[in-house]
């Protein structure tokens, strides 16, 4: 039997009405099946054949990272743990808190020395570390001036 054959023989049927009882049980079924809660946070408005749907920001972020991470979501979980692990790492090697370092012994004379003497020789192997004349900031003294003494005076 063709297309056209199977149409045309469809539309000679008359449609016979639905069951009254069946009715009743299928609305029944669906209010059962209705959430009693509040309503869902999409709402989604028709507009000709296209449907825009409104979706909170949380679902809309949901969405995304789960689109992201859905092609292998070993690897991530995997990344995630090395993550954990470096922030642990990093915690736990921190160094000590100020208060421990201030009550620590100070370095003794013969580290000074040798410290000053590296800060030389670096000196000495970059050059003269301390600025030209033109670029050390000049000391102002005030000076009297002329035309002040001679309104003072008369």
């Amino acid at each position: 039997m063709k297309p056209d054959e199977l149409e045309q023989k469809l539309s000679r049927q008359s449609l016979r009405q639905m069951p009254a009882t069946w009715r009743g049980e299928i609305l029944s079924a669906a209010r059962a099946a209705e959430p009693s809660g509040p309503a869902p946070a999409v709402a989604s408005l028709w507009r000709g054949k296209s449907c825009v749907t409104h979706h909170s920001w949380l679902s809309t972020i949901n969405h995304q990272l789960s689109t992201l991470f859905w092609p292998h979501p070993k690897a991530w979980a995997g990344l995630a743990a090395v993550w954990v692990f470096i922030f642990v790492l990093n915690f736990s090697t921190r160094e000590t808190s100020p208060k421990e370092m201030a009550q620590s012994t100070p370095p003794s004379p013969e580290v000074i020395v040798e410290l000053k003497k590296q800060q030389r020789l670096f000196a000495e192997l970059v050059g003269s570390h301390e600025p030209a004349d033109a670029d050390r900031p000049r000391i102002f003294s005030p000076k009297p001036r002329s035309e002040r003494m001679g309104i003072l005076v008369t």
